[in-house]
């Protein structure tokens, strides 16, 4: 059996996609379901689709966990809920479960000089990050008896992820093609040619999560592609698809001093793992999907 948390959501829906092609359908969806997220859901499936709450009294021996279910706000304030949301229920399905797939995060790094796996370059700058951070070193602890595989995801884009756009927690991709859809316009902050992040196309992510998995081993691992690609590359890319225009505006102030310039993958033990890969590109995306 595979349980899928978070399944409704951005990863989690393209996992259960990805199980799917695998001829795998004896999967248990988790998630808090709202008419934005049910779209993610249609064609796929799967046994049965329950809460959160209601996983943690299911028998979960025998059971491959897909954990991505989050509360991913990383302007969030408040701290027990956040906590009691990725770190306490984490621990409670670790408590039960022996053989885990978990979404971590490469926000755990801040802006640390390196991103290599170690607590020593670990930085988190919001809640959110922090709560990664811990349960990436909680899930350590149950290492030495069960099968434990942490990613530490980076710029995640894709399909399936058209239900963030209201809470402005979309990926390039997915807000630009909205943006030129309904206006004919992309706007751009004035320094996107200077914002440089490790976009990872999500059918590359739900692959290699997918296919390490069929390896005995526990890890923390990064998950990106160890390149970069700027927010005006994106721009230029979508509005040249869509023949729309590019409109730049200032960065706004509750931004300025926290927006993250730069993210790279240190992808050492990554290759080591999956050996060579290629991974999608932005432009081959792009052409295959729009």
């Amino acid at each position: 059996m595979h349980i899928v948390t978070g399944a409704a959501g951005f990863i989690g829906s393209n996992m259960v996609a990805h199980l799917n092609k695998n001829n795998i359908s004896d999967i248990v969806c988790v998630d808090t379901l709202n008419s934005d997220k049910v779209a993610n859901l249609a064609g796929l499936e799967f046994q049965d689709f329950i809460s959160p709450d209601e996983l943690l009294n299911m028998n979960l021996s025998d059971c491959t966990l897909w954990h991505f279910g989050a509360n991913s706000k990383t302007s969030s304030s408040d701290w027990n809920s956040i906590y009691q949301s990725n770190v306490a229920y984490t621990r409670e399905l670790a408590e039960n479960c022996d053989d885990i797939v978990f979404a971590s995060s490469a926000s755990v790094y801040g802006d640390s000089v390196s991103n290599i796996e170690s607590s020593k370059n670990e930085a988190p700058k919001n809640m959110y990050a922090a709560t990664k951070m811990m349960c990436d070193n909680m899930l350590i602890n149950y290492m030495e008896t069960s099968k434990i595989q942490s990613w530490r995801f980076f710029n995640v884009y894709g399909n399936r992820e058209s239900h963030k756009i209201s809470a402005q927690q979309a990926s390039p991709y997915t807000n630009f093609k909205h943006q030129a859809q309904a206006n004919g316009f992309i706007n751009l902050f004035d320094n996107s040619h200077n914002v440089l992040r490790d976009f990872i196309c999500v059918d590359d992510v739900v692959k290699i999560m997918y296919d390490t998995h069929a390896h005995d081993i526990s890890f923390i691992s990064n998950l990106g592609t160890g390149s970069t690609y700027s927010f005006q590359q994106w721009g230029e890319l979508i509005a040249d698809k869509y023949k729309a225009s590019i409109k730049y505006i200032e960065v706004p102030d509750e931004l300025r001093n926290i927006y993250q310039m730069y993210t790279c993958s240190d992808n050492t033990s990554l290759l080591d793992r999956i050996g060579d890969y290629n991974f999608i590109t932005p432009e081959q995306f792009v052409e295959a999907n729009l």
